[in-house]
């Protein structure tokens, strides 16, 4: 299962990268980082699930799933600060799917770039525990 959770994430992120590179209309910022958000929580989920099987119920769970994670020797403790790319996605969702804020393109490149790199980690922590 967490396998298909990776998969999505990947997939979530694509096309964030599409929606941003593809459409003129004002909105494709604030759907991209909102897709963007999704892949980070749903590789958390790949990585909550591989090894706790369960995944957050409320998006706020999500950290201290992760957090446990470290804590268990699940993730490697140098990736500890990783968390706060879960605490930036959450505290971003609101604003990205229900707040119609505004989102530069340059705040689309900073939460992709987080995103590539919690699921780059997560890919490396599937492969070492399999």
């Amino acid at each position: 299962m967490e396998k298909s959770y990776f998969e999505q994430a990947k997939l979530w992120l694509e096309g964030a990268k599409y929606v941003a590179d593809n459409f003129d209309s004002k909105d494709r910022h604030p759907v991209a980082i909102a897709m963007t958000i999704h892949a980070i929580i749903k590789s958390n989920d790949a990585l909550t699930f591989k090894f706790m099987n369960a995944t957050a119920k409320r998006h706020d769970d999500a950290r201290r799933l992760y957090e446990d994670l470290i804590k268990r020797n699940f993730v490697k403790a140098e990736y500890s600060n990783y968390k706060q790319i879960i605490q930036d996605a959450i505290n971003e969702k609101a604003k990205a799917e229900y707040r119609i804020a505004y989102f530069s393109k340059n705040d689309f490149d900073e939460m992709k770039r987080k995103a590539e790199k919690f699921i780059k980690m997560v890919g490396e922590a599937i492969k070492q525990k399999a």
